[in-house]
């Protein structure tokens, strides 16, 4: 999937991922419109028992929904075992060890959180516009879930692993409700790390970590209609709560300083992110915790900052 040496976890997904959609066109394939992934699998940065899958079957009939998805749920876990994939341990569908953890997977599951699949029909997202349309998933879709970054990334960073091309058609809709809500969604998924993580610490930790990537992106989005890719995508997340207005950036420096998150820290913090994102979290209950309130502030101070700065150039 890209032109990069692949590392060996990438590699497995690859062929889960070839094995899955060669079967399922193979029962389906006229029925079947594209198969698109997005994700850390597309980005050919997926990590055993860490990372989830994020693909878009969409279908050329409605009545095509429910036989595709009977289809591919069987399929799906079938091949996770045969590849070693470890999605069972990873996605909200997977299995769960303990009641806490089978009723957080199941509001995981309602949330569209970790879900490695969603079967559209042909009008159940209006790509063009940048709109989802399926009654199930409006109100989602409308209050909550930010559709900007979701069509955004499918569109910039996605690869179709079968059917027709859709990403030239996809044309997300950059509403200031949108892009609030693109800085809104890692602020509560943070939030709800503070919550779990005395609890359960490795997945709060989980979260908080998913939340500092989410918001790399989103910050960007917010600011600069785009998530750039690399060191430009760092330095446009470090720089957010800078201000051009000498008050603004003497107050903004003094909450920092004080909260321990001026720019070299906030690096820091980033490298500890993407350490425990590839290795994964081996602490105590009370360093979750205070992992976890410092995504949350990381976080906080800097969506503050980016809306100040967006409102006072309206």
């Amino acid at each position: 999937m890209t032109d990069l040496p692949e590392r060996p976890d990438q590699q497995i997904a690859d062929s889960f991922l070839q094995d899955f959609v060669r079967e399922l066109s193979r029962i389906h394939g006229p029925d079947i419109d594209f198969v698109l992934l997005f994700g850390s699998a597309a980005r050919g940065e997926f990590v055993l028992g860490k990372s989830d899958v994020d693909l878009v079957i969409q279908v050329k009939r409605e009545d095509a929904v429910r036989a595709v998805e009977d289809s591919a749920v069987p399929l799906f876990w079938q091949l996770d075992q045969k590849h070693g994939t470890q999605f069972k341990r990873v996605l909200s569908t997977g299995e769960a060890e303990g009641y806490l953890e089978s009723l957080l997977k199941s509001l995981e599951k309602q949330a569209r959180l970790y879900k490695p699949f969603e079967v559209f029909g042909p009008r159940d997202i209006d790509w063009s516009r940048g709109k989802i349309r399926r009654l199930d998933l409006l109100p989602g879709a409308t209050f909550v879930a930010s559709q900007l970054t979701l069509l955004y990334k499918m569109k910039h960073e996605g690869v179709i692993l079968f059917g027709r091309d859709i990403r030239p058609e996809i044309h997300p809709h950059f509403s200031w409700w949108e892009k609030l809500k693109a800085v809104w969604v890692p602020q509560t998924l943070a939030f709800s790390a503070i919550i779990l993580a005395p609890l359960l610490p490795q997945k709060a930790v989980g979260y908080a970590t998913k939340a500092i990537f989410y918001e790399l992106d989103s910050v960007n989005l917010f600011l600069s209609n785009q998530i750039p890719a690399g060191e430009a995508k760092l330095e446009g997340f470090f720089s957010a709560t800078g201000f051009r207005d000498y008050l603004l950036d003497d107050l903004r420096f003094y909450l920092e300083l004080k909260l321990d998150l001026l720019s070299p820290q906030k690096r820091e913090f980033v490298r500890t992110a993407a350490r425990i994102k590839r290795e994964g979290f081996a602490g105590s209950g009370r360093e979750a915790l205070y992992f976890c309130l410092k995504a949350f502030q990381v976080i906080f101070i800097t969506n503050a900052a980016a809306i100040l700065k967006a409102g006072s150039s309206l």
